[in-house]
């Protein structure tokens, strides 16, 4: 919901993409939504990084949790799970761009550059590709691609939450580390995937993580350590829009700072699961009901925001941002019925089916191998008894 706040007000081509952004003034909604702890509201990048430290926590807590855990079964039902929805998207996200011609009017704004004014059906393929495609046509398939390329290497990041798990200060360390390295040169691996191993070291020491809640839980002031912790971490997040003025003029404290993202994601992640109040909030029925959409929210709202922005263009720019969070809400709501609840199934089908399969070609070859020693077996016996000269009778 972040994120889809955040890319409609993206509408108004005032509104700062990034903390360098423009020269907003000091004083006006947009300053105050940008520069001020409301940004949280609107926090997009930032929202990206919680998703994947989230995941990155629940995709690995299966394998380190399970004795025995099916690697055959997880591979496909991971893939399903993932490219079905996208798939779909894609198909969702061309009939919006067909629908109404994306003719920039002028160079520069989210708007323009996000759109898609010569659409073609090779864009729907190439965006159907998360590993080496182009998303033009749906942009947070960008994200996708990274969650993708987390699950296929999803053995390392184990192994190496495991080794680190005694060591995790030195873990975050590195994390916030390579963060840095990643955003300061612009590699996109380097500045995503430390987050997804700062989920996956919590899932590891995540008994830990309970005790240590317990702990502030008995104390007589744990709802002010709460909060100040959720407040910290959740600033800390947005730290680099609240240094806007002081970030502008040095160049390296931006990367450095944006390199904190995965660790202020974390303490959100940990405030949830220990401060109670915030478990039972998120809990209520809203918020589940959210969470349960909130992947096709993800998926669908860029096309529709974009289709808004051109089908209202000369409209106040409110028009546009009210029109396309409620449509996307509507067909989040279908996709998800439609497509991603179904999508479990086929992804639980799908890896029952690989681990079925393989255990019965292993079972094929241990009876294959098992014949194959009787055969020898018997072929060795009888060179044996060719071999061995016939003993006289008695009566000879």
């Amino acid at each position: 919901m972040v994120v889809l706040l955040h890319h409609s007000l993206l509408l108004d081509p005032t509104f700062p993409a990034s903390p360098q952004d423009g020269s907003v003034e000091p004083g006006s909604a947009i300053w105050w939504l940008s520069y001020t702890p409301l940004k949280l509201l609107s926090a997009g990048w930032e929202s990206v990084i919680v998703f994947f430290v989230l995941s990155g926590l629940v995709v690995t807590l299966p394998a380190v949790r399970r004795p025995g855990f099916d690697w055959i079964a997880f591979y496909p039902r991971r893939i399903v799970r993932l490219l079905v929805p996208v798939m779909a998207s894609v198909l969702v996200a061309a009939a919006f761009v067909f629908a109404i011609p994306q003719i920039p009017t002028q160079s520069g704004g989210w708007l323009n550059t996000s759109s898609t004014p010569a659409p073609s059906w090779e864009m729907v393929v190439q965006a159907w590709d998360l590993v080496g495609g182009d998303g033009q046509i749906n942009n947070p398939l960008w994200s996708l691609r990274w969650e993708l390329l987390f699950s296929l290497a999803l053995p390392v990041f184990v192994l190496l939450a495991l080794v680190l798990r005694r060591w995790w200060g030195a873990g975050l360390a590195g994390a916030v580390l390579l963060t840095w390295l990643g955003v300061r040169t612009g590699s996109g691996a380097l500045s995503y995937f430390p987050a997804f191993f700062v989920g996956a070291l919590m899932a590891t020491r995540l008994e830990d993580i309970r005790q240590f809640s317990s702990r502030i839980n008995r104390l007589s002031s744990r709802h002010l350590v709460w909060f100040g912790m959720t407040l910290a971490a959740a600033l800390l997040l947005i730290v680099t829009w609240l240094m806007q003025p002081v970030s502008a003029g040095l160049g390296e404290l931006t990367p450095a700072l944006k390199a904190l993202a995965p660790l202020a994601a974390a303490g959100l992640v940990l405030s949830c699961i220990g401060w109670r109040p915030l478990g039972s909030l998120l809990s209520e029925r809203p918020f589940q009901f959210v969470g349960r959409i909130s992947f096709s929210v993800y998926l669908v709202h860029v096309p529709i925001l974009i289709f808004s922005g051109y089908l209202f263009r000369g409209q106040p720019v409110f028009v546009p941002m009210l029109f396309g969070i409620g449509l996307t809400l509507l067909v989040a709501v279908c996709f998800s019925w439609l497509v991603e609840q179904r999508s479990h199934g086929w992804a639980r089908s799908a890896g029952q089916w690989a681990s079925a399969r393989y255990a019965a070609m292993l079972g094929e070859r241990h009876e294959q191998s098992m014949d194959g020693q009787a055969r020898s077996y018997d072929a060795a016996r009888g060179r044996r008894e060719a071999a061995t000269p016939a003993r006289p009778s008695r009566a000879s």
